[in-house]
């Protein structure tokens, strides 16, 4: 079994490796590797950066689970929005 803190420890230490990773991905241009001249290998690598990132959010998801924080996920309707500008704006012209 796993403990809280040893978890923790783990978790943090994955995060770091897998932004590492994703940093050096990100970094290939420096050593010359460019899609034009390896664009199978710079295709692969996109993509593996695309799993990196939901990896690395996940790990986060739980880092802040095990650390007693709560997550707070705020959803909002982009049509509400319009709905509430569009009467915000009827007022204004009323002069309300």
């Amino acid at each position: 079994m796993i403990t809280p803190d040893n978890e923790l420890t783990r978790l943090e230490k994955r995060q770091r490796g897998l932004q590492r990773v994703t940093t050096a991905i990100n970094d290939l241009t420096i050593y010359g590797i460019y899609p034009s001249n390896f664009p199978k290998l710079v295709g692969a690598l996109e993509h593996s950066k695309d799993h990196l990132k939901v990896e690395i959010q996940a790990t986060k998801k739980r880092i802040i689970e095990l650390s007693g924080e709560t997550i707070e996920e705020v959803y909002t309707s982009p049509l509400m929005n319009e709905e509430k500008n569009h009467i915000n704006d009827e007022y204004m012209k009323k002069g309300i």
